[in-house]
């Protein structure tokens, strides 16, 4: 079988003792369409770097067998000669965005590659048609959502059009519209005889797309065949999420503990949260939901003083946000952030859990140790937070939050990059704070997740709140699937509008 892709009893390590991967043979042939997937820490990002030459010319560690592309040994390549053959986006969209716009990031590896400026400006431009993020072109990558910065990531890569295309967790972050953006551009490319290579945990969105499926367990390949079969196997290891029915509650206490009162934000002259006010009360679990780029994040960093409005105000337990310190809101709001990098101190997993509990006077080993043992950390202790999988920091990252036992818990996509089981667990988790008395806010574009773990969805759109109430006025009129069509999408969305006014789905 005519083959672009060879590994040879690949064996790799970081700095650990344990090997990553562990004697990985596979062979891809041209115009594949493969779905990799596993458990959070089962290899798939290691085995994503091998393919551009990131292993072994970037990524230290002890690297045994061979990883041939079109017929060469990656080893004899630079990262630069496999470009055009392999591009990849990272998990991390923020490693690949460094230019001062999103035009630029998406020219930067054009001209790398020497091509004159019509080429350029010609693909630049279909490119950003294709994934519909014209309007991001000159903005800087650090002003953009999540999403956005995922978005403008992949049309980096695309834009090179290289022969075969990895993309690492592309639908992370991405709001449905952006979701199907995405899968639409991963068929077009597998029709004209691309190679596509899709390492994901939102099966549902590439398991209907895909011609193979190849499920890593411990380094090794566990299982390569037919997504079908697949599917079956990913639902028996509980690598599909399926979340218990979730009994309505109520919340006896009527005091607001966070109250938004006519909230306004600028950047740059620009309103990005237009006039926001509602009252979340003690005990209640509410998720932030609407499309990329409607303010969520910005949001949530009022609630901790991380940004301050420009006019309106945020209370926490009745007092103004913006006559607190930083560090004494921290004991009150904690905040997970949608980057976990970003919230990493030390240098060891134990250290990072506490130091949070330390900064506000909270040491509780006890509590501590019941986090280590509900995040999975106990085997991540003495390692480095930051030579982690993505998955792997993120769990880090919101274990972090919770060692502190604020009563406001904020949690932006904690389910980002995460497998079925983790989101299974975390569910469990959040409603034994929710007994506990926690108040519970949830960022997030994983609506099935959201339907299981709040009671409460609060809609933005474009800065704007416009809608308000329990998940099944919204959830149920969309059908809540990423996996679902455009077409069954815009008729859920259509059916909620006419039933209860446009309210930002869709």
């Amino acid at each position: 079988m005519e083959t672009v892709i060879e590994l040879h009893d690949i064996r790799f390590k970081y700095d650990t003792d344990d090997w990553v991967l562990n004697g990985i043979d596979l062979s891809i042939g041209p115009a594949e369409y493969v779905l990799v997937c596993g458990a959070n820490g089962s290899g798939k990002s290691t085995l994503g770097y091998l393919l551009n030459g990131l292993i072994p010319h970037f990524m230290e560690g002890e690297f045994i067998g061979n990883v041939m592309v079109d017929g060469n040994d990656t080893r004899n390549l630079t990262v630069a000669d496999l470009a055009e053959m392999v591009g990849l986006v990272l998990q991390n969209p923020e490693a690949q965005l460094f230019n001062a716009t999103v035009a630029e990031d998406i020219a930067f590896g054009l001209e790398s590659l020497g091509l004159d400026a019509g080429v350029i400006d010609a693909r630049l431009a279909q490119v950003v048609r294709s994934l519909h993020i014209d309007h991001l072109l000159d903005r800087s990558p650090t002003e953009l959502s999540g999403g956005e910065k995922r978005l403008a990531a992949i049309a980096a890569v695309l834009a090179l059009e290289p022969s075969v295309v990895v993309l690492d967790e592309p639908f992370a972050d991405l709001d449905w519209d952006g979701v199907e953006l995405v899968r639409r551009q991963l068929r077009d490319l597998h029709q004209t005889g691309k190679t596509v290579i899709v390492i994901e945990q939102r099966l549902e969105s590439v398991l209907n797309e895909a011609s193979r499926c190849i499920i890593l367990e411990n380094g090794k390949v566990f299982f390569d065949g037919a997504p079908a079969k697949g599917k079956t196997i990913l639902s028996e290891r509980q690598l599909i999420p399926n979340y218990p029915e979730r009994m309505p509650r109520t919340v006896t206490d009527e005091r607001p503990i966070l109250a938004v009162q006519n909230l306004h934000f600028r950047v740059n002259g620009e309103e990005i949260l237009k006039d926001i006010s509602f009252k979340i009360k003690k005990g209640e679990s509410v998720a932030l939901i609407g499309r990329n780029g409607a303010g969520k994040t910005t949001l949530i960093k009022h609630f901790n003083a991380l940004l301050r409005p420009h006019a309106g105000s945020v209370l926490v337990l009745g007092e103004d946000v913006r006559r607190k310190r930083i560090n004494d809101l921290a004991a009150n709001v904690g905040l997970s952030f949608q980057n976990p990098n970003d919230q990493f101190f030390k240098l060891r997993v134990d250290e990072e859990l506490r130091t949070g509990p330390k900064l506000v006077g909270k040491v509780d080993e006890k509590w501590i140790d019941n986090v280590f043992k509900i995040f999975e950390l106990d085997e991540l202790l003495d390692r480095s937070p930051y030579r982690l999988s993505e998955g792997e920091k993120k769990r880090v990252g919101l274990a972090s939050i919770f060692s502190m036992q604020p009563p406001v818990v904020v949690l932006d996509e904690p389910t980002a990059g995460q497998d079925g089981h983790f989101k299974e667990a975390l569910v469990h988790f959040l409603r034994m704070l929710e007994d506990f008395g926690f108040t519970l806010i949830i960022v997030t574009h994983d609506f099935e997740f959201a339907r299981a773990a709040t009671d409460r969805w609060i809609v933005l759109e474009e800065g704007k709140v416009v809608g308000d109430g329990p998940p099944r006025l919204f959830a149920e009129k969309m059908h809540a699937t990423y996996g679902e069509s455009a077409i069954n999408h815009k008729e859920c969305v259509k059916q909620h509008d006419d039933k209860f006014g446009k309210a930002a789905i869709g």
